[in-house]
């Protein structure tokens, strides 16, 4: 086994770039960086998402995201802020997946997600350096393309209604696979069915770069539903079939919050997946929360494509699973 890290100096030096072009942007809005913990007795309850835990006499997991503690922070601050941090996401590794990662999240209080895609989109302006394919998107304004809208024009069906046998039928005839967490009817498998029919069907003739807006409402996670228009107040920004940012609109209900718990509690006890505690120190925070808008940001995948580089083994130091 080699020494030597496979990464080149020039990517390491790029790579450090973009980091202090981040950071010195954010600087400027004026938002705080902070830092918290990457251990907590809490753990993320999404089925997709499976934490790593620590056997320290304590039930303590490494963290998928700063989200709970950050938010406790702007609930208790009402300030603006950011993190740059390590996140930890078991079994989840791949081409564009490391179990560990660096993310950046950044909660934006008083914004809503329209005035937060402008402002990721200035960010990532800021940053030195852009690729064509960025530079291209961006002169021509990055395009915000509706989840919803789309589905309905594509297969003529309302994601928040379709049947679950519809949705299994679309999917067979497009040859997807949504049997990874188990083919049980629930809207945990319509959120499956959704995203793959969306990737698979409608993202190929959308633009280089997109952001991707009004989510069906099984795919709120922590954002504020329309219930007027029928959607979740989230977005994603995409970069040719690659995620790189999640936002929300921030949920403020506690009793929303607990209500979507127990559904994701139940999809992965039907699942056979590891039970997970209902976080109550998040739910008191939500609560508290002044409106704001959140976005976190992939900095590994960032890097990745702003280098045009193919793998985050690519620009990532002693990759998984050798170090």
């Amino acid at each position: 086994m080699s020494w030597r890290p496979e990464v080149s100096w020039s990517v390491l030096h790029a790579r450090g770039e973009l980091l202090v072009a981040i950071r010195a942007h954010l600087a400027s809005l004026p938002v705080l960086e902070i830092s918290t913990p990457a251990l907590s007795k809490s753990a993320a309850v999404d089925p997709h998402l499976q934490s790593f835990s620590v056997d320290e006499g304590a039930d303590l997991f490494l963290q998928t995201s700063p989200e709970s503690f950050l938010k406790r922070v702007v609930a208790a601050y009402g300030q603006s802020v950011f993190e740059i941090t390590h996140a930890f996401r078991k079994n989840d590794q791949g081409q564009r997946h490391n179990p560990e990662f660096i993310l950046l999240e950044w909660y934006q209080v008083g914004s809503n997600l329209s005035a937060l895609m402008d402002a990721l989109t200035t960010l990532l302006n800021s940053l030195p350096r852009p690729p064509m394919v960025w530079r291209d998107s961006a002169s021509r304004g990055i395009k915000r393309c509706s989840y919803t809208a789309l589905f309905k024009a594509h297969f003529g069906l309302d994601p928040n209604t379709v049947s679950y046998d519809v949705l299994a039928q679309l999917v067979d005839k497009a040859e997807a696979d949504v049997g990874h967490l188990g083919s049980i009817y629930d809207e945990q498998f319509r959120s499956d069915c959704l995203d793959y029919l969306f990737l698979k069907e409608i993202a190929p003739a959308l633009p280089n770069c997109f952001y991707l807006i009004e989510f069906p409402i099984c795919q709120a996670a922590l954002a504020e539903i329309d219930d007027e228009g029928g959607f979740a107040k989230r977005f994603e920004l995409y970069w040719q079939g690659i995620e790189l940012a999640n936002g929300y609109q921030e949920l403020r209900d506690s009793e929303a919050l607990y209500r979507r718990y127990k559904a994701h509690d139940q999809a992965r006890r039907d699942r056979g997946l590891e039970r997970v505690d209902f976080d109550n120190r998040l739910a008191d925070a939500s609560a508290r929360l002044p409106s704001c808008a959140g976005v976190a940001l992939g900095i590994d995948r960032l890097v990745m494509v702003w280098l045009e580089k193919q793998c985050l083994g690519d620009v990532t130091l002693f990759g998984w699973p050798d170090h």
